[in-house]
């Protein structure tokens, strides 16, 4: 195969071998002819099996970036039972000790609180078994049956793609996949003869193998490209991810749908199923009045007889019960009712919609033979298995009930992946691959919601999977914070860095769960995580009574904090090394706005925004300087967000913090013009004309601005003391301030 090997040693990582396998339920089979056809940016690879299968690779070249289309052909009279597809890339090097070749995945710390593993790591020996936290290999988060030595083979639809490298060099290799329809990528890595060996291979969710029909073909696309930047965390995938974008199908989540509103859902901040009507339509209407960026209320679990009675989470087995399946003690009028009612108020109405149905209710009881046995995870409750027929006219059913009867116009889908998610054995029937069904009942939600509906992706949690942005608006990566765990709070932290640094935003929200009054955190806790959830643009849902508490010392921080989510923006890290031998938890965040406004590089408004964060259980000093925001040298201000405290920035500022305490702060330049420094409402337009800044602002109500120095004049309505002016904007629009 000299064509095949000239052309990927364009990765400069060694003198690499290419070699197809198949796998059916036979075994392992091997192409017994190989030919290649070549071009000045191509390679065609045919492969043919004694078994009656045929291949085809075209493999095309651009730098040292390589893109590949793999065709599989059942040419035999017979059906097949393929299990999956491989390929191995053995001779891998990067001109250093073998012994500091690594890996990276962002399923890594999802499972094991870890970013890289040593290429000859075993992921799954005993020190780093499933039944809990252990202390070397870090997975206390691996549900039963998750911890694998296949690298991305976990149900937490992890970004697709993986880094080979070595902890003395920038240069790394990168494979990725270009399309979910069919198949999905995992692999092994490991060292033979002194070089890396890399198994590729392209499985079925849900099935054990896939029924290939005589004549049958399948299609599968990956990446293969060099990085310089392996040491980069927030570059790895840069390259990949530019090719991808070239792939995707349009997306829901690149929508402004999620950006600039926030959901307020009833389960967070410690309200769980303890919901009825008329506490959630006191929301609406304290919502529709005092939060313009709340667009949404979203009843939660706890709207099901099931569910209650059962204190089980159930949503999609509910309409099997008609009438029945609403608990008319919280909704006596139904849901319907409650929607329209919600709708009264200027908010829309959307609901939870959980995919698991619990073992004791009537759906189950009478038609156990639709469920998936999923007992090796979940015992009390069972997902439907939606290879069947049947199966899927109820699930169709249940949508029409929820979206066209009811009414409702978005969607929180928990715990439904399951069925499409898993690579264990689970469907019953085996035409299709769990990455099939899945195309097939998002598409059936989104026939039912409206265009402009939000679809929140819940448990399993995903870990930035981009292919999932085709229907969805948002994805949940993190766990429920409500109850008060810091633990939580903390985690959310690292498995958060590992998706906001692959700048995908834009392509799909990222959502880290619910600020709120947050009861069960400290003050200095609530207030770390309003500041991760703001300055990393990941602040989609809103919680707590909040009509019940506006003296709540949160109240006021809350306020200012969802002024302008804004979320997907790209947040960047400053002095984080992801292959530190010593795992490190990021510290420094910042993006390149002000929280308060979308509008970058303005010079009458601050050039970045940044928050430090001490997850630890010490107090510790942290520091950045101007270099680390990417700014240039200079003079600069630094103003606490919250305080108002204002210092000198124009080398590096050391900060000490408390455990479980952060500080969030703007940056602007040392200038004699005006400039405003904080708001508590969005700023859509700042325009300085001599000694006049003229502010734009998106929504009426109290305002409280900061400047630099104190306005000469001020509007009708509004007062100042010093720098701080506040008043009532009775509408929103332009406000002019002389100085």
């Amino acid at each position: 195969m000299n064509n095949v090997e000239k052309l990927l040693s364009v990765l400069e990582s060694g003198a690499i071998r290419f070699r197809p396998f198949a796998v059916t339920a036979a075994g392992k089979i091997t192409p017994h002819e190989i030919r290649e056809t070549a071009g000045t940016d191509y390679v065609r690879v045919h492969c043919l099996y004694r078994e009656g299968f045929s291949e085809d690779f075209h493999l095309r070249v651009k730098g040292d970036e390589i893109t590949c289309r793999r065709y599989f052909r059942n040419d035999s009279e017979h059906p097949c039972q393929l299990v999956e597809l491989g390929l191995e890339l053995t001779g891998i090097a990067f001109g250093a000790s073998s012994s500091d070749d690594y890996f990276y995945h962002n399923e890594n710390p999802r499972i094991y609180e870890r970013m890289t593993f040593p290429v000859d790591y075993s992921r799954s020996a005993g020190d780093a078994g499933d039944s809990g936290f252990d202390a070397q290999a870090g997975n206390r988060w691996a549900d039963p049956g998750v911890v694998c030595d296949r690298i991305g083979r976990s149900p937490y639809q992890p970004f697709p793609a993986i880094l080979l490298g070595n902890y003395q060099h920038a240069r790394g290799l990168v494979h990725g996949t270009l399309s979910q329809k069919v198949f999905y990528h995992n692999y092994l890595v490991s060292h033979e003869n002194g070089t890396v060996k890399l198994e590729i291979f392209s499985g079925f969710k849900a099935i054990a193998h896939l029924n290939l029909a005589p004549g049958q073909a399948l299609a599968d696309d990956w990446y293969l490209g060099a990085t310089g930047d392996a040491d980069d965390l927030e570059k790895i995938f840069e390259r990949y991810t530019a090719e991808l974008r070239k792939h995707l199908p349009p997306l829901y989540g690149a929508t402004p749908i999620n950006r600039e509103s926030l959901v307020w859902g009833s389960w967070n901040d410690g309200l769980y199923r303890n919901i009825h009507e008329d506490q959630l339509l006191r929301e609406a209407e304290f919502l529709s009045r005092n939060y313009p960026t709340v667009k949404w209320l979203q009843v939660d679990d706890g709207y099901a007889e099931g569910s209650t009675r059962l204190n089980i989470a159930h949503g999609l087995g509910a309409p099997y019960e008609a009438d029945a399946g609403t608990d008319r003690n919280k909704f006596p009028r139904g849901l319907k009712d409650f929607a329209d009612k919600v709708r009264e108020y200027g908010i829309r109405p959307a609901v939870w919609i959980g995919g698991f149905c619990p073992k004791d209710t009537p759906i189950y009881r009478e038609h156990p033979e639709w469920f998936i046995d999923y007992d090796y995870r979940v015992t009390k409750s069972a997902p439907l298995d939606v290879s069947q027929p049947e199966v899927r006219r109820y699930m169709e059913k249940a949508l029409d009930t929820f979206f066209l009867e009811f009414g409702f116009e978005g969607m929180k889908h928990d715990f439904w992946s399951y069925a499409f998610e898993d690579s264990h054995d689970l469907l019953s029937n085996k035409d299709a691959s769990g990455y099939q069904w899945r195309d097939w009942w998002l598409k059936e939600v989104r026939k039912r919601i409206p265009a402009d509906a939000y679809l929140q992706t819940g448990c399993d949690i995903v870990m930035g999977n981009p292919f999932l942005g085709e229907f969805f608006t948002n994805y949940r990566y993190g766990i429920d914070v409500g109850d008060g765990n810091w633990d939580y709070v903390r985690t959310n932290f690292l498995w958060g860095v590992a998706c906001f640094t692959l700048h995908t935003g834009d392509l799909f929200v990222p959502n880290s769960d619910a600020v709120g009054l947050l009861p069960g955190l400290s003050d200095d806790e609530a207030l770390f995580w309003i500041n991760y959830c703001l300055v990393t643009h990941s602040m989609v849902e809103i919680a707590g009574l909040l009509s019940q508490h506006q003296d709540h010392p949160h109240v006021k921080q809350l306020k200012k904090a969802v002024c302008n989510p804004n979320n997907g923006q790209d947040v960047y890290l400053a002095r984080y090394d992801y292959r530190a031998r010593h795992p490190q938890v990021a510290e420094t965040l910042y993006f390149r706005t002000p929280h308060f406004s979308t509008l970058e590089g303005n010079s009458a408004l601050p050039l970045r925004t940044v928050g430090i964060f001490n997850t630890g259980e010490e107090a510790k000093n942290i520091a950045f300087a101007p270099s680390d925001l990417k700014l240039p040298a200079g003079e600069y201000l630094l103003t606490d967000v919250w305080s108002g405290e204002q210092m000198a920035f124009s080398a590096e500022a050391i900060f000490e913090l408390k455990p479980h305490a952060s500080r969030l702060f703007a940056v602007s330049p040392v200038t004699d013009a005006p400039q405003l420094l904080d708001a508590d409402k969005k700023i859509t337009a700042a325009e300085l004309n001599g000694r006049t800044l003229t502010l734009t602002i998106a929504h009426a109500g109290e305002l409280e601005l900061l400047f630099h120095q104190p306005p000469r004049n001020l509007p009708s309505g509004f007062t100042a003391k010093g720098c701080k002016v506040a008043g009532l904007l009775t509408e929103p629009g332009a406000i002019r301030f002389e100085f």
